[in-house]
Order: structure tokens, then sequence, then C-alpha cells
């Protein structure tokens, strides 16, 4: 044999009768198999076709793939074969000196599928698919031509001459043409459609286009006028902004005046709050002097009458709530009145409503019984002929339907005995055909679904990673939203706060703080350094009893500033130092140390008319804690002098007046100017919006902060959302079509196959039966014909037509009447529904009345009660005045200074007030001029236009007239529908597109005509190429084989396809005979001469055949065994047989043996060794 491709080995594994690892190897020549019937040695042909794709089990000689696995002892579920190739030539398309080809089918039981199985393909060990098996296989001229079963020898004696014709097709590709043709000729019936389409929607189009013509010239005027109309718009807004302009400068000189007011009435404010300090400080000694003439009973007066007011007032503020609530009640049970009327109104109405539904459902009933009434006794009247005429209706309708029946049975019986005697013959053979076809299908199908759901997993994971990604960018997005109303909601919030800060610090000029440490909180407030917490006296709350003795506690270091950690407290020294605003000290959290009160004051805070440490006496956060450890160290505040001389002495004490002694013993008292650092309102309220401001900056900045990330995380989410495709695969796409056709193919399969397999099991019954059915329908006939007749005038002679048609008349009115009814019964139910929720209405409303009365009733005695006490306090307060009165005049003078003193502070208080309240209206002044900008700079930014006009305009009166003008133009003409002109430009370029599209098609359809004819010309040529070189090999080999003459006829020479194909041969010494006419062993010298003419056409590498030589004689074999030893000098041959004289021309022999029920191989033996284990003939 030349040197080139072979296959090397077969490896099997649970393949059949091969119940464990097999390995067959190959050489290169003739290989003979044989061995004792049912030891395996098909098998081994069933394993390559395996391989090279069978898709119908029948070819491998099973009922299904699963039946291919081994059946022994311990059942395998799966089985596996290998082919190994040499390809040092290249034959098979792959860079590899050897391929393995590998198949694998394993059971995968469902459960709506117990027989389901998955195929597996491999090559050289990767993943692969049945498509690439044939395509490889292909490349090298292999294919299921290559093996001949058994059986396939007499297969071509007994196959139809159509069948036979059909095997030069498929060597000839005509299905390729087939689909070509069908492709064209799908194309040119689309293209017609098309065509037809087209010419529709083009007359349209042109209808279209003439009523547009007119629309499109008023367009353009409308167009002209619009533009001019714009024109002088954009003139008008040139005006406008230049207006804008000017009135945005008046508002900036406004905004720079008013600063400079602000600024003198902050320094005026400043002057009349020292002034009123010391006036104030005047009046309150006069007030102890006043006090210490009146004594005690007067102080006690004054503090009666101050409650009594204070009474008055509230008083006063409940009797105005309650004649409001008094008022506003009235005035709702006025309208829950109202309501309740107008409810009952509409129940009387509903329920009047309901009434005459209810009449019209009785009238409707009492009329419906009396017609039911009727109709019974019409029924009553008619029943006895009734009775007669319908049996005999009913014997007549089975006589007709019985004489047609058997008419059409007499036909049918004729025709179906003609009909079974020509399918008798033929029925068997396609019966088989369609079962093959349908095995196929069904197998192809399975690989197909197997391989097409490997590669829909693959999609499928693509769309749950769109989807995770989806939602996770949903969310995103959400947040997204969130945090920028968020942000937006800090903005309003901060604008807000600073407002209101700046406002306070007017008030506040924070004389009691050092320029630092004022320094470093307005640094905070304005957002300049972050971490700071605030002053020490901000960030503590103290009962306003102990006020002075922890500010005395404190003293200089309530203005310490409490910041984050030491890195802030740098920036803040720093930042001083810079602006030179002097030294400040700071309390870093994060460095601080706290500490434990000494023995001594821990005794001491036991002792009578001691308060406690000065740092339990504030209230602060718990992580302040070291900071004021630091301020107050373990200070003990006492009552008096008295109590801290007697514990003096290593601790440090303050006493509620303020006086301090030091653990050194050093005492500081004495009168002191009230600073009021600790408690003072408005510098509480500072410090909290403070606060406020600086959280909020804090967490505008995070939020912008975190919105940066989400965004950025969006983008890099929406980047690899864009990156996942789902572009179509190809090979999916091809494998879905496949599947279509292939199961479009099986249903029309299946509706074959179950025709045939009914029509084998009746056939014979239905032989045996129709030649009797004829006689008797016969004889049948004739009788129902007279009694048909009989009948029928028996019936012409009772019938009352009359009465039938009355009935039917009353039947529709009763049935009429009762949809009347229900009508009303459905008008009825709803009016009763509609009741139903008045009433309940109604309830509601005299509940809400209820307690609307009731409420009125306690609020009037509330008033009464409140009214009562109200006189009371006042007759009280007013005795108390004159007591007052009487006590003053004693001290007189000093009341009158204090009078004085008090206008004094009053008139102070007054233009403390007045310039207060200027300062906030300078400041809203400030703000609503500030806040004009905005919108004037929106409205500037609204009228900018790219056009400037220059010289002399007309004025904004004149411009706003000619675009009255212009608009009045304009709306005369409406309507104008100005997507004429776009729809005319449109529509006249679908014109010249579609005309272009007709000429194209036009072109299109003549060429797929052509293309068509061209195909069918090809595929003829292509059929009488290949059928001519098969007729020249099959005269040769018969030649070869037979010493005859031989030759392929074509039953339809001018048109191949409408015919079959015959074989004729002349034996030696006999004259030309169809293949029909040969006696067995001739027939088979010819189909084997006709297969190997088909091998001959296509040359592959190597040829199987099974028991070819199984019904040839002696002399027959050895010419056909010789042929085989020539051809397999180019070719590798494995021929599987029981004749010596095939296995004398052998190159190598195998023996195959059956051992424990699993076929074994017996390795290369001689002729000697077989014959001791297989009768050879």
């Amino acid at each position: 044999m030349r040197g080139g491709m072979y296959l090397k080995e077969i490896q099997l594994e649970n393949f059949k009768s091969f119940g464990k690892k097999v390995r067959i190897p190959f050489l290169p020549g003739f290989t003979a198999i044989t061995g004792p019937n049912g030891s395996g040695k098909s098998n081994i042909v069933d394993a390559i076709l395996f391989i090279l794709g069978v898709r119908s089990p029948k070819m491998v000689r099973a009922e299904r793939l699963t039946d291919l696995i081994h059946k022994g002892e311990r059942e395998a579920d799966y089985c596996k074969v290998s082919l190994v190739f040499d390809n040092s030539d290249k034959l098979i398309p792959i860079e590899s000196d050897e391929v393995v080809l590998t198949r694998k089918i394993r059971k995968a039981p469902l459960p709506n599928n117990p027989l389901n199985y998955y195929s597996y393909f491999y090559v050289n060990g990767k993943a692969a698919s049945l498509n690439e098996f044939i395509e490889l296989l292909s490349a090298a001229g292999i294919s299921e031509n290559c093996i001949v079963q058994q059986g396939d020898v007499t297969a071509v004696v007994e196959m139809g001459s159509v069948h036979r014709r059909k095997i030069i097709d498929e060597i000839a590709g005509i299905a390729e043409f087939d689909a070509e043709i069908e492709k064209a000729r799908k194309e040119r019936e689309e293209v017609e459609r098309n065509l037809e389409h087209i010419e529709i929607i083009l007359g349209e189009i042109k209808k279209q286009i003439r009523q547009l013509k007119k629309d499109r010239d008023d367009a353009i005027k409308y167009k002209e006028l619009e533009k001019e109309l714009k024109r002088h718009k954009s003139m008008l807004a040139y005006k406008k902004r230049i207006e804008i302009e000017r009135e945005m400068n008046e508002i900036n000189k406004q905004i720079e005046s008013y600063e400079k007011s602000r600024k003198n009435l902050e320094e005026e404010a400043k002057r009349l709050k020292k002034e009123y300090n010391n006036k104030a400080l005047e009046f309150q000694e006069i007030e102890d002097k006043i006090a210490e003439m009146g004594g005690e009973e007067l102080i006690e007066i004054k503090n009666k009458i101050d409650l009594l007011k204070e009474e008055l007032i509230k008083s006063k503020e409940k009797i105005n709530y309650y004649r409001m609530e008094i008022a506003e009640n009235d005035g709702e049970t006025k309208e829950i009145d109202s309501k309740i009327k107008k409810l009952e109104k509409e129940i009387k109405r509903i329920e009047k409503e309901i009434k005459l539904f209810k009449e019209k459902e009785e009238e409707g009933k009492k009329e419906l019984e009396k017609l039911k009434k009727k109709l019974d006794g019409l029924k009553k009247e008619v029943e006895h002929s009734d009775e007669v005429s319908m049996n005999i209706g009913r014997e007549i309708a089975k006589l007709r339907k019985a004489l047609i029946e058997s008419k059409e049975k007499e036909h049918e019986i004729n025709l179906e005995i003609d009909r079974l005697i020509q399918q008798k013959n033929g029925l068997l053979l396609q019966f088989n055909e369609v079962k093959e076809k349908k095995e196929s299908f069904e197998t192809e199908l399975n690989e197909i679904e197997s391989e097409i759901r490997e590669a829909r997993q693959k999609e499928k994971e693509k769309h749950r990673s769109k989807e995770r990604l989806e939602t996770k960018l949903f969310q995103l997005k959400k947040e997204e939203a969130t945090i920028n109303d968020r942000i937006r909601e800090l903005d309003k919030e901060i604008i807000y706060l600073q407002r209101e800060l700046a406002k306070l610090k007017t008030k506040e000029d924070m004389t009691s703080f050092s320029r630092a440490a004022k320094a470093i909180l307005d640094a905070r407030d304005n957002g300049i350094i972050k971490g700071i917490h605030g002053s020490v006296a901000e960030l503590v709350e103290v009962d306003e009893k102990y006020a002075k003795a922890i500010e005395i506690a404190a003293g200089r270091r309530a203005e310490a500033i409490i910041v984050d950690d030491d890195g802030v407290a740098a920036k803040c020294i720093e930042y001083l130092k810079k602006n030179n605003y002097g030294r400040a000290t700071f309390l870093p959290l994060n460095k601080l140390m706290t500490g434990k009160p000494r023995g001594k004051a821990l005794l001491a805070v036991r002792h009578e008319g001691v308060v406690g440490f000065a740092i339990d006496l504030v209230k602060y956060e718990p992580r302040y804690h070291a900071a004021l450890w630091y301020v107050f160290g373990d200070t003990i505040v006492v009552k008096d002098m008295d109590t801290a001389r007697e514990l003096m002495g290593g601790i440090r004490i303050v006493t509620l007046d303020g006086d301090i002694i030091e653990a050194s013993g050093a005492i500081t008292g004495g009168s002191m100017e009230a600073r009021a650092i600790f408690g003072a309102a408005e510098r509480k309220k500072i410090g909290e919006l403070a606060t406020m401001l600086r959280n909020a900056s804090q967490e505008q900045e995070e939020l912008t902060k975190k919105l940066i990330e989400i965004k950025d995380e969006i983008s890099r989410i929406e980047d690899e959302l864009s990156s996942i495709t789902f572009l179509p695969d190809e090979n999916i796409e091809r494998l879905e079509i496949r599947k279509k056709e292939l199961k479009e193919s099986l249903k029309v399969i299946l509706k074959e196959f179950g025709e045939r397999e009914r029509e084998a099991k009746e056939i014979e019954e239905k032989l045996k039966e129709k030649e009797r059915e004829s006689r008797k329908i016969k004889e049948e006939m004739s009788q129902l014909q007279d009694l048909l007749k009989e009948k029928e005038n028996e019936l012409m002679r009772i019938a009352k037509k009359e009465i039938l048609k009355e009935i039917e008349e009353i039947k529709e009115k009763i049935e009429e009447m009762e949809k009347d009814i229900r009508n009303a019964e459905s008008q009825r139910k709803t009016k009763e529904m509609e009741l139903k929720i008045s009433v309940e209405q109604k309830d509601e409303l005299e509940k809400r009345l209820e307690k609307s009365k009731k409420k009125i009733q306690e609020m009037r005695k509330l008033l009464n009660e409140e009214e009562q006490r109200y006189q009371k306090n006042m007759n009280e307060m007013k005795a108390m005045e004159e007591v007052e009165r009487k006590l003053t005049t004693k001290a007189k003078g000093l009341q009158d200074k204090r009078d004085k003193l008090y206008k004094e502070i009053v008139r102070l208080e007054n233009e403390i007030d007045t310039v207060s309240t200027r300062i906030e209206a300078t400041i809203e002044l400030i703000s609503k001029a500030k806040a004009r900008l905005p919108t004037l700079e929106a409205a500037l930014a609204e009228v900018i236009t790219e056009e400037e006009f220059k010289g002399e305009l007309p004025s904004i009166e004149e411009i706003k007239k000619k675009i009255k003008e212009l608009e009045e133009k304009l709306e005369k003409m409406q309507p104008v529908n100005m997507r004429a002109l776009e729809e005319y430009e449109r529509q006249d370029e679908r014109r010249k597109k579609f005309e272009e599209d007709v000429a194209r098609l036009k072109e299109q359809e003549k060429n797929l005509i052509k293309l068509e004819e061209e195909i069918k010309k090809k595929k003829k040529e292509s059929f009488f190429v290949v059928f001519n070189k098969i007729n020249e090999n099959f005269q040769k080999i018969y030649r070869e084989l037979a010493n005859g003459e031989s030759e392929l006829l074509l039953e339809n020479p001018d048109e191949p396809f409408e015919g079959g194909l015959y074989i004729r041969v002349k034996p030696a010494g006999k004259r030309a005979l169809h293949l029909n006419a040969l006696s067995g062993g001739e027939k088979s010298i010819a189909s084997l001469a006709f297969i190997f003419a088909l091998q001959a056409y296509n040359p592959s590498p190597f040829y199987v055949l099974d028991e070819i030589d199984m019904f040839l004689d002696e002399k027959n074999a050895d010419k056909v065994a010789t042929m085989i030893a020539n051809k397999a000098k180019d070719a590798q041959f494995i021929v599987i047989s029981l004749r010596r004289i095939t296995l004398q021309k052998a190159n190598h022999i195998y023996g195959v043996t059956t051992i424990d029920e699993k076929s074994t191989i017996i390795g290369s033996i001689n002729l000697n060794e077989i014959e001791k284990v297989v009768e050879v003939k």
C-alpha cells in the first residue's frame, strides 16, 4: 500500500458486545476479520459507523443509541469509541501526525424522559461536535459510503429505481443544487411580493405629494413670517438685556450702600449696648436700695404681682383659644348639619327609585309566568301529534343517514379494494424508509439540541451578568438621586444657618472672649478650618443657679477650644500666627488625659453645704469628659464662704456667689461684672447654630465625595454593560435553523409514519371484509329506499306548522322578558348599594355632629371657668398693686430716680431694638437684593441673543406692536401644516427611492429567473458528470468481476430527476438482462460492481466491508477477494468474512470470539488457527 493516511486503531469501551476496554490495532493493506456468528464481528463495523456520524440507530443495528451501551452483569451507563488515524500526509486538516476521534454516549435520565442521554465528541481530547467530525472526515474523503454493511449488497437489488438514482444524486451533491434552486425561487417570490407592495406604496406616495404641494407653499410663507417674528423677538430680547444689565448695576450699588449702612448700624448697636449695660447696673443698685427700705414684704408683693401678671397673660391666651375653638366647631357643626340634610334627600330619592325597579321586576315576573303557562298549554295541545311526528322524523333521519352511508360505503369499498391491492406490494418498503428517516431525524435532532443547550448556557451566563449589573446600576442611580436631593436640602439649610448666625452675631459682640478665640470660632463657622468643635463655654449646659460658680471655676479656660486632634490644633495655631490674632488654648481630644478626684476632695464632697464637683454640675457629651477635666479638675462647689472656710486647704473650692479658694489657700472674691459666659442664651444659640452649620457642611462634603465615588462606579458599570454584547452566534443560528428544519421534517415524517403503521395493521383485515360488505350493502339500500318513501308520506299528513311557529314566538318573548327582569334586578341592586353607602355616610356625619356639639359644650365650660379665674386674678393683682404703692411711698425719691433710669433703659432698649431691627432689615434688604441677582442673571441668560443690533433701535413698545402684527398674521394662516415642508421633501425622497427600488427589483427578478435556470442546468450537468463516471467505473469493474458487459440506464435520460436508474448486465455467454432477472450470485456480483463503482468515484483512504461475499460462489468470491487485494495497494481495506478464499488473500487476519459473554479480539493469526474455532467455508 502507498504511504498515506490509514486507520491505526479502534478503541472500544462498553460498546455493544465489547464489555471492557478493547484496543484493535490495524496496519495498512488488506485486513480480514473473522469469527463465529454472534461473536461481535459486525459490532466493529458499527463502532466505525458510530464515529462517522450515524444519524439513525438502525444503521448500527439498535433501536436507540443508548442500546449501544454494553449490557452485562453490571450494566454500564456509558459507552465510548475512538478511531485513531495516521495523519502524516495531513489529509485531515489538523496539524498533527495522529488524529483521534472519540464519541461517547452517557445515559442521563430525566423525570419526564427516562431514556434521555447526552452525546460527547472529542478531537484529540478536545471537545467538538458531530458536524466537526463530518467536516474533518469529509476533507479526507471518508464518509458512510466507505462502509458496506451486511445486507447492503441485497439492498441494491431490492431498492426501487428512484431510490437507486438518488444514490447518484447524493454523490453529485444534487441536494445542494435543489437547495439553491429553492432559495432562488423563494427569493424571486419575495422580490415579486416586494415589487407589488412597493408599486402600491409608490402610487400612494405620488398621491400624497400632489396633496402636500399647497400645504408646502403655505408653510414656506409661514416660515418667512416666523423668521421675521424671530428677528423682532431677538431685538426685543436685546433691548431687555440692556435693561436687565442696568438694573443689575443698580442692585450692586444698592448692596454696596446697604453693607455700608449695616456696618454703621452695628457700630451704633455696640455703643447703645454699652450705655444700656451702664444704666442697667445703676438701675439695679437703686432697686437694691429700695428693696432694703421696703423689706421682705415689698419683695414678696412684687413677686406675687409678677406671678399674677403671668397668670393673667396665660388666662387671656386660654380664653382666646377656647373662643376660637368654639367658633371653629360651631362652623363645622353647621357644615355637617347641611351635609346630613342633603344626604337625607338623596336617601329618599334612591329609596323611591328602588321601589320603582322592584315594581318593574314584579310586573315582569307576572308577565313571564303568564307566557310560561301559555307555552305549556300549547305544548300539551300538540303533545300527541308531536310525539308521532318526532318519532317518524327520527326514523326518517336514521333511514336517510343509513342510505347515504351505504352508498358512500359501497363506493369506498370498491375504491379501497383497488387501492389496497396496489399499495400492498410497496407498503412494507415505504414503511421501512419512513421509519429509518424518523429515527435518523430524531437522532440528529437530539445531537443538535445538545449542542444548542451548551451554547445557550453561555448566553444565559451573559444575561445573568447583565441583569446583575443592571440591578446594581439601578440601585446606584437611586442612591445618586437620593444624595443629590440631600445635597440640595443641605444647600438650603447652610444658607439659612449662615443667615441666622449672621443675625445673632450682629447682636452678640462676644466681648467676654479673646480676639484669638473669636477668630478661631469664626474660622470654624466659615469652614476655613475643619475639626473645630467649639469653645468649652459653647459645648456645655449649666443650670442658672450654678452659672456664676462654674464661670469662676473655669476662668479663662472656658475659652479653650476643643478640637479633633493635635493636627487640627497645630493648624489653628498657624492660622493665629499668620493673621496676628493672638494666642489661644486648644484641647485635642486624641491627646487629652482624664483624671480622678484626690482623696481629700472625695472626703470633702460629702460635707454638708457642699453642692458637688464642678464637673458634675455641667451637662456635656461623654466624648468631652477629658477636656472638662482639664477645665475643672476636682474643683468643689459649695453654698457659701463659711462652708468653704471649713474645708479649705489642699483642695480647690468655689462658692455659689463666685468666691474662689485655691488649693494653696489663696482666696479671691468680691463683686464682679456679669459676663454670662456659661448659660448666655444668644451665645448658646450661636454655638448651636455653628455646630449645626459645621455638621451640615461636613455632611455635604462627605456626601459630595460619596457622590463622586457613585458616579465613578456608575460609569464603570455602564462601561462593563456596554462591553457585554449579544452578537448572534452563527453556529447557534445555523443549528437553530437546522433544528427547525428537522422538527418540521419530523412532523411530516411522524404523520406519515402513523399513517403507514395504521395502514399496515388494517390492510389485510379490510381486504377480507370489503367484498362481503359490498354485496350486503346493495340489498340494504333497496330496503331503505322503500321504507324511507313510506315514512315521508306519513309525516306530511300529520305536520302542524302554525302551532310550532307560535311556540317559537312565545319562547323568544320569554327570553326577552327574562332579560328585562335581569336588567331591572341589576339596577335595583346598584341603587341598594348606593343607598347603603349614603346611609353609612349619614351615620358617620351624625357621629361627627354629636362629637362636635360635645366639644363645644366642653369648650364653653372651660371658657367660663377661665374667665372667672381671670377676673379673680385681676382683682387680686389690683389689690396687691395698691399695697405696693403704699409701701413704696417712703422711697419716693429713689423711685423717681429709678423711674427716670427705667425710662432711659426702656429708651435704650427701644433704640437697641430699633437698631437691631434696622440691621435685620438691612440684612434682609441685602439678602433680597442678592436674591434678585440670580433671577436677573437667569433672565439675562434667557435673553442673550446671538444677534447684536447696532444703531438706533425702535422702542420696546414699537417692537412689541410689530411682534403682535406678525403674530396676528401667523394666527390668521393657522392651521398651517408645517410638517408639509419636511413631509413633502421626505415623500419626494421616498418617491425617488421607491422608483429606484422598483427598477432594482425588476432587474433582480430578471436575474433570479436567469439564476434559477442556470442552477437547473448546472444540476443536470453535474449529475451527468457523476453518472457517466460511475457508469464507466461500473462497466470496468463488472467486466473484471464477471467478464461480461454492463451499463447503468436512466429511465428518463432527458429529465433524469423525473425517473429512476436501472442496472442492465450481460454475463459472459448470456443475453443482456435487468438486475431483477439475474440469479442470486449474479445479482450479488452486479450489486458489488455498482457499490465498488460508487466508491471509485470518490476514493477513500480506507474501506470497511461486512460479509459482502456471503452469497458468492467460490469462483466469484475469489474474484472479489482478488480485486480487494489489488485495491488494497492504494487504500486500506478492513473486510469481515467467513470465506477461506477471502481470508487467504488478506495481508492480516484478526479473530473475534466470545469469552464470558464479551467479545474478545484474537491478535494477528494464521488460517489454520482460525479453522480450529471458526467454520471457514
